[in-house]
């Protein structure tokens, strides 16, 4: 199985080994689906592991009785069945831990001096190892030393994989390298993949016929690349389409040279193809199966979609799903069902269903007698309660018991923080007894982080579990306040009854939910980092355009042409039309006035002329 996670099936499909970031190594069962074992390696926090493998081992020995000689046989036989798991660890070192002993076996040193970065191994070649010091390293297994050493290139090698026949190997960085293992030279390069290569895996048709399957990260595709000596192709001859990015994928060779691959993405779904192997595929080849889990809803639920983790093909054509978490894994044997692109399983989520069970086992209910007394806490002496002659308990206030449930009641005084925890305690431990969604909202609903402080501190220890319950649910309601809340009630009762928590051994499956909700969230966290950052520069884009079109535009242009106002050429177009209009009038009556002299004139000649005749 090729994965790009530390997380790997054995070669017989029959244990699942998975190493967290916590460096604890776990063990499946896949046939009885349970944890078999658990180890922590020594200085797992100082070198963690970076890289998983599983190989297998045994010697055989020679002997001179019959007897013994069949004996031996028969242990060999076993031994060559061993599964080994090959660690590679952020040092350097490769650890080799035995299954069948729950010891480490060996440790292989000197090899590397950074990150080992890819483990793969061949039944016909041995063991191979990558790291981060950019060179690739051959293992004697028997010898526990190096067997050869080469540099791997310019780049660092994070997949790799030996062809079927042992003679070459397969080298992942953002090309995938073919190389010669007897002259440790490159045979070809292979280029397709914009990214670093995380899994490598080969498929043998027959004995001349060999077939790789590649995917890289962020890639929604696997390149399918023939190994063919005669033809040596340097592009793939198929591409295969994903929903999403490819998280680990299996291969297995079926009957009339057909290729399956079985490939788990991130959104949680398995995709089956069917390749034939028939030469290049010029359109992309989508896959012929779906296959999701889904939990069973009930009538007032949602349906929720459980997580497909890794998951293997085996050699009857049968799917290996592991889906769920890592702290509740749910491994199943599932038989490809073609009738339809999509398969759907109902499973049960066992979560929810230990939660039902450890609920129903909780819900006893106590005799109530006549004869107790109820003490209401922040209540003095004075102010307990009596009994009257009837029998019934005489009640406080109805003003005293707002005072003693209210939380914005003053607390300056000495016992005023003590009274608010005291008795709030009494309200959560009412609520969560009785499981009202009102008063429980009442009582974890609350800011102020003393008194969540001095309420954890007053409850007691048996409703510890069932308040993780609650703050589990309010977590996975997906809101942003109710999980703001929680993580202060949690942190709150960790701090307070962390002894208590770790001597329970519910703490375990109470827990679960909330570390695998947590999980979920910190796998979304550099997906979000990179969006933010993508929306803040979108963001500066739209600010810098923001001030380039508000600023003043004379601050920027070369010359200015200033047009004079509409209201000036008006006024001074009247000024010169009257004074025109005036200059007209003068000269019309200058002109009228010449005229009367001389018409005067002439009349005064024509009178005297007349006189004189």
């Amino acid at each position: 199985m090729a994965s790009a996670s530390h997380c790997s099936f054995s070669n017989n499909g029959q244990f699942l080994a998975n190493c967290g970031t916590d460096g604890k190594l776990k063990i499946w069962e896949t046939s009885t689906n349970r944890l078999k074992q658990e180890f922590v390696p020594n200085l797992h926090l100082q070198s963690p592991c970076s890289s998983l493998g599983w190989i297998v081992v045994g010697t055989q020995h020679s002997s001179t009785s019959p007897w013994k000689k069949r004996r031996k046989k028969s242990m060999s036989e076993d031994a060559e069945c061993k599964e080994i798991i090959a660690m590679g660890s952020t040092n350097g070192t490769i650890t080799l831990y035995d299954i069948s002993t729950s010891t480490i076996s060996d440790q292989l040193l000197n090899g590397h001096s950074s990150s080992v970065t890819a483990v793969t191994w061949s039944p016909v070649a041995g063991l191979f190892t990558a790291a981060e010091d950019k060179h690739i390293v051959e293992w004697d297994l028997q010898e526990k030393a190096v067997k050869c050493k080469w540099k791997s290139g310019k780049g660092k090698v994070t997949s790799l994989a030996v062809l079927p026949e042992g003679k070459s190997l397969l080298s992942g960085e953002r090309t995938i390298k073919w190389w010669d293992l007897e002259t440790k030279q490159v045979i070809g390069t292979f280029t397709g993949h914009a990214n670093q290569v995380n899994a490598l895996c080969c498929a043998k048709i027959n004995s001349e016929t060999n077939y790789l399957i590649s995917s890289a990260n962020g890639d929604d595709f696997l390149s399918v690349w023939s190994l063919n000596e005669a033809q040596k192709d340097m592009v793939p001859v198929a591409t295969l389409t994903l929903p999403d990015e490819a998280l680990s994928f299996s291969v297995r060779t079926m009957k009339d040279s057909q290729i399956w691959i079985l490939s788990v993405t991130r959104s949680g779904h398995a995709q089956l193809f069917k390749y034939q192997a028939n030469g290049v595929s010029p359109k992309p080849i989508k896959p012929t199966l779906n296959v999701m889990v889904a939990a069973e809803a009930g009538q007032k639920e949602s349906v929720q979609q459980i997580p497909i983790i890794v998951a293997e093909l085996a050699e009857d054509g049968k799917m290996i799903l592991a889906f769920g978490s890592f702290l509740g894994l749910t491994i199943e044997k599932v038989v490809p069902d073609f009738s339809d692109k999509v398969q759907c399983l109902v499973r049960n989520d066992q979560r929810k269903m230990k939660e039902k069970k450890e609920v129903n086992a909780t819900k006893v209910k106590n005799p109530i007698s006549d004869d107790a007394e109820y003490i209401t806490a922040g209540a003095e002496e004075s102010t307990a309660m009596k009994r009257s002659k009837s029998g019934k308990a005489a009640q406080l206030p109805f003003k005293l018991r707002l005072e003693n449930l209210s939380l914005d009641t003053d607390a300056s005084t000495s016992d005023g923080a003590a009274t608010k925890g005291q008795s709030m305690s009494q309200l959560l431990a009412q609520a969560l007894q009785s499981e009202d969604k009102t008063m429980l909202a009442n009582a974890l609903y609350i800011k102020k982080e003393n008194v969540i402080k001095n309420t954890v501190a007053k409850l007691p220890v048996q409703l510890i579990i069932p308040l993780i319950k609650q703050l589990t649910k309010m977590l996975e309601g997906g809101k942003t306040y109710p999980s703001q809340i929680a993580v202060m009630w949690l942190k709150a009762l960790v701090m307070t009854h962390a002894a208590q928590m770790i001597s329970d051994p519910r703490i375990d499956d109470a827990l679960a939910p909330i570390m695998s909700y947590i999980e979920g969230k910190a796998a979304l966290l550099p997906d979000l980092i990179k969006l933010k950052g993508r929306v803040d520069l979108v963001v500066d884009q739209f600010s810098q355009r923001a001030e380039k079109s508000g600023k003043d535009i004379t601050e920027e242009c070369l010359l200015v042409y200033e047009d004079q106002d509409s209201s000036d050429e008006d006024i001074y177009t009247g000024k010169v039309e009257s004074a025109s209009e005036s200059d007209n009038w003068d000269e019309t009556s200058d002109r009228s006035f010449n005229n009367e002299e001389v018409e005067n004139q002439k009349s005064n000649d024509d009178l005297s002329i007349c006189s004189s005749d």
